[in-house]
């Protein structure tokens, strides 16, 4: 009874010894970062280069709308004439000085100038997109990271409640009323759990590395989360979310702009053969005066000779396809989009519903099985067996359901990147 006691104290001693100097050790020491979900969504949206990017393209496209309105740039000239010889500049002259405007046909710089006010809002959704999709990016590991340590803190419960059971069945065990073999299956789930215990924690460093990686932080910071994500159950149905995409997507409403745009560059194809007015104004200055004796005036108009015949082969046709093809565009996205919005919304629906009966009966009845259980078998009704399985079931409980609450935040978040915006 000896030997065999010994023997368990050292097997209990070496498997927790193992399990405790298994954990890694950081190669220097971490930055523990207090921060919200907001505040990183700041940050990435301050830092993100492609966001940035998207933003100085918005910026250069607004810049050019004004420039599109106006025509070109008024020459300005002198015409010598009679000069006896070429380099002879005090030879008896004529001097011409002229002042000459091309205009386009009015429908020419008003549809140029509604081609760059498209263009600009095309620039100004896409950069919306990227802001989306940065949110997006921080969002998702966000809650990975919260279901680690929500994992970990349930990881944690576990092992203490083992540590707890293993020395009730130590103490059974030096009264005899429990068995060798109940004693080796207590030690072996702790170890089991301080391995589950080893992995959670590598697995919450790279959580946390993949915010350091975006912000340009210390690989070693670490990120307390202060708040815990519960977000109310999602009222909208549906219809009403592919309604929210059509309208506020900013990937669908950049496409739109662009169909728009087209038929703006279309109407400018079939209108470009329209005339354009060219006013010149000429003042005569002769030899030996001091001041201009006499005036000319021109007006002309273009003759739409080539234009017409490059419309006619093929740039009225080009324009046409363009705008057959933006909208072709238009409707693949859309449909990409409300396909997108289906699978958040079932992703949605399936977490919320788990989330519901992990609360209402699997927890509760999980921990109250394993209380149940710890009091049947410290008065000898139970077998350890089954207060192990009740243990397992209660870890696996809390896991799932840390699961299930990082599932349907990430399930919101997709619902609010395939929508463009907010939701109810």
């Amino acid at each position: 009874m000896r030997f065999s006691h010994s023997i368990m104290t050292l097997s209990a001693a070496f498997l927790v010894c193992a399990s405790a100097t298994a954990e890694p050790v950081p190669a220097e020491p971490a930055l523990a970062v207090q921060t919200t979900l907001k505040q990183l969504i700041d940050q990435a949206l301050t830092r993100s280069p492609a966001v940035q990017a998207k933003r100085r393209a918005y910026e250069a496209a607004r810049a050019r709308v004004i420039a599109a309105w106006l025509p070109d740039d008024p020459e300005a000239g002198v015409d010598v004439e009679g000069q006896s010889d070429l380099f002879d500049h005090g030879s008896r002259a004529n001097r011409e000085y002229m002042v000459s405007q091309a205009i386009p046909f009015p429908t020419t710089l008003l549809l140029r100038g509604q081609a760059a006010s498209r263009e600009a809002q095309m620039a100004y959704q896409q950069y919306r997109e990227a802001q989306r999709d940065a949110i997006w990016h921080i969002e998702q590991p966000y809650y990975e990271l919260f279901m680690t340590k929500k994992t970990l803190g349930a990881m944690e419960e576990v092992r203490s409640l083992l540590e707890r059971l293993g020395r009730s069945v130590q103490a059974k065990y030096e009264t005899n009323q429990a068995s060798q073999q109940d004693v080796l299956k207590a030690q072996i789930e702790l170890a089991k759990a301080q391995i589950e215990l080893v992995r959670l924690r590598e697995q919450e460093h790279l959580a946390e590395a993949h915010f350091s990686h975006l912000l340009d932080q210390s690989l070693f910071t670490r990120y307390e989360l202060p708040e815990e994500p519960v977000s109310p159950p999602l009222s909208s149905e549906l219809p009403e979310l592919e309604r929210l995409a059509i309208e506020s997507k900013p990937e669908l409403l950049a496409m739109a702009e662009g169909i728009r745009r087209a038929k703006t560059n279309r109407l400018l194809a079939y209108t470009s053969w329209l005339p354009n007015l060219t006013g010149r104004i000429e003042g005569r200055q002769f030899p030996g005066e001091g001041s201009v004796r006499e005036w000319d005036n021109f007006v002309g108009v273009t003759v739409p000779v080539w234009s017409l015949l490059k419309g006619a082969s093929g740039e009225w046709k080009a324009a046409h396809k363009d705008v057959r093809q933006a909208e072709a565009l238009y409707t693949e996205m859309k449909n990409e989009v409300l396909l997108d919005v289906h699978e958040a919304y079932a992703k949605v629906s399936v977490a919320g519903y788990a989330l519901q009966q992990y609360e209402q009966a699997i927890l509760p009845q999980a921990r109250q099985q394993v209380q149940v259980a710890l009091a049947a078998f410290e008065a000898g009704r139970a077998d350890f067996l089954e207060l192990i399985d009740a243990q397992r079931m209660l870890r696996d409980a809390e896991i799932a359901y840390a699961t299930q609450r990082a599932e349907y935040e990430r399930g919101l978040a997709d619902v609010r990147f395939a929508v463009g915006g907010p939701i109810s």
